[in-house]
C-alpha cells in the first residue's frame, strides 16, 4: 500500500507540474509534438475509470522519461515542491516563461488527459479525480 500512495503522489506532482505548464500561453503558434510518444487515445466507450488510470498511467510514464531526459527540469520541478504552494506556482510560471520548448513538449505529453475530458464530457479535472484516489 506504500508503494501505491508514492506512486499516486509521483503522479500528482508530475501531473500538478504540468498543470501548472498549462496554464501558460503557449510559445509557439502550431502546437509542437512532445519528444516522448504517448500512448493513442483510447476509444469513446472506453470512459471508465479503468480508461482514466489507463490514461493517467501513459502521461506519468511519458512525464517520467521526459524528465529522466531533462535533469535540470527535473530538478527545478522538485526544488519548487518545497516551497510554499503561491511561491511554487509564481516559480513554476517564471521558469516555463523562461524555457517555452519545454512548457510546449509538456502541454504535448498532458494532452491525451485533456482529450479524454473532453471526449468522455468529465466536469472533475482528470488530475483532481486522481488526488481523490490518493486520499483514501
Amino acid at each position: 500500500m506504500n508503494r501505491a500512495l508514492r506512486r499516486a503522489a509521483l503522479g500528482l506532482f508530475a501531473a500538478g507540474a504540468t498543470c501548472a505548464v498549462l496554464s501558460l500561453p503557449s510559445a509557439a503558434a502550431d502546437p509542437v509534438e512532445p519528444s516522448t510518444p504517448v500512448a493513442p487515445l483510447a476509444a469513446a466507450d472506453d470512459c471508465t475509470a479503468a480508461g482514466l488510470a489507463k490514461t493517467i498511467s501513459s502521461v506519468t510514464a511519458a512525464q517520467q522519461t521526459y524528465f529522466a531526459a531533462h535533469p535540470d527540469l527535473n530538478q527545478q520541478l522538485i526544488e519548487f515542491t518545497r516551497q510554499s504552494a503561491f511561491s511554487a506556482m509564481g516559480s513554476f510560471n517564471d521558469y516555463f516563461k523562461d524555457h517555452p520548448e519545454e512548457a510546449d513538449d509538456l502541454r504535448g505529453i498532458q494532452a491525451p488527459l485533456g482529450a479524454f475530458k473532453d471526449r468522455c464530457g468529465m466536469q472533475v479535472a482528470p488530475t483532481d479525480a486522481l488526488a481523490v484516489l490518493g486520499d483514501l
